[in-house]
């Protein structure tokens, strides 16, 4: 490299050295959340540094019917779990595609056999809980082909009855978590175990019993790396779990029964958890378990949470410049 190029090289790393150190504030990573309307069947999205202030309906009230649940697709997409009307409108999983804005239908349960009430993708497949409102019991169905099709529908696990599942988590060796949830519509009381099953579904045995450590109704699920996160449903909080000794502690309050059910993972070590009481609540909480703060939707009943990472606005100002002064140098390369 000629030195009069090397030397400008050396002076543009030199200023980034020191707007990184002292000159630019870094601005706080935020992550963009998408969640559905159990009440109104509204898909929305906001930005969790501004909640309120940058709401935008996807998808509005009607467009879908009871989505209790929404997972991130492989392919970029949302996958949305529609538990239908029991009746009428069968329970199906639609696509919404991020990059268009349209909803499309990937699958219908018309025997009405499978009412979803959690999701988790396997690779390209699509891993379907049963929803505990609809008295749902069963294994966890699998839909292969989930992103591309042809669709083929089977029962994942194997062993371990579950009453129902409306949370699951899948570890990052392929171990599967799932709320075993059982709700009585006489008592309004749900209870249950978390349950865990191997990579290739079957039944290991249970991660937190029904009633220990803080745990009253088992319903939302995240994991970060040996970390499990468990609603509770009845109590309002979640409680963690170590997964290397499957001890489980209190670790978040939303302060009342029916007050957390889905939960999302966010790219601090936070939690987002969305209340299936009707508040329409969404709360944010701080990886030390911190309620941080409280999005009041005014849609009802909050069916599926999920959190996008979103790149942080200084890491790309710096890439910018940084791959421009890489091609600066190689233009000058040329000519010299």
């Amino acid at each position: 490299m000629p030195r009069a190029i090397d030397s400008r090289l050396r002076r543009v790393l030199g200023i980034l050295s020191l707007v990184i150190a002292v000159g630019t504030p870094t601005a706080a990573r935020a992550d963009i959340a998408y969640f559905t309307s159990f009440t109104t069947g509204a898909l929305v999205r906001y930005d969790t540094t501004n909640p309120a202030g940058t709401a935008t309906v996807l998808s509005g009230s009607g467009s879908t019917v009871k989505p209790a649940a929404l997972a991130l697709g492989p392919d970029g997409n949302l996958y949305i779990g529609e538990a239908g009307d029991g009746a009428t409108y069968a329970p199906r999983i639609s696509r919404f595609n991020l990059s268009n804005n349209s909803l499309s239908i990937v699958h219908t349960f018309a025997a009405f056999d499978v009412f979803p009430g959690s999701l988790a993708f396997k690779g390209n497949d699509l891993l379907v809980g049963r929803n505990p409102f609809f008295s749902n019991t069963g294994p966890i169905v699998q839909l292969t082909g989930a992103i591309s099709g042809p669709i083929a529908v089977s029962d994942y696990t194997d062993g371990g009855t579950l009453a129902s599942s409306p949370g699951l988590a899948l570890g990052a060796d392929g171990t599967l978590y799932v709320s075993d949830q059982t709700y009585s519509f006489i008592s309004n009381v749900a209870s249950g175990p978390v349950k865990r099953f191997d990579p290739a579904g079957v039944y290991v045995g249970e991660v937190i019993a029904s009633g220990s450590s803080g745990l009253f109704g088992p319903t939302g699920l995240a994991i970060n790396g040996s970390t499990l996160y468990t609603a509770s449903i009845m109590a309002g909080t979640i409680v963690q779990t170590n997964l290397a000794t499957d001890a489980t502690t209190a670790f978040a309050s939303a302060g009342g029964p029916f007050e957390v059910g889905s939960l999302a993972l966010l790219s601090d070590g936070g939690l987002l958890a969305g209340s299936p009481s009707g508040s329409g609540a969404i709360y944010r909480f701080g990886s030390d378990g911190t309620l941080l703060d409280t999005y009041a939707t005014g849609l009802g009943q909050i069916g599926g949470v999920v959190a996008v990472p979103e790149p942080s606005a200084l890491a790309l100002a710096i890439g910018g410049v940084a791959l421009a002064a890489v091609r600066g140098r190689k233009r000058r390369s040329k000519v010299d």
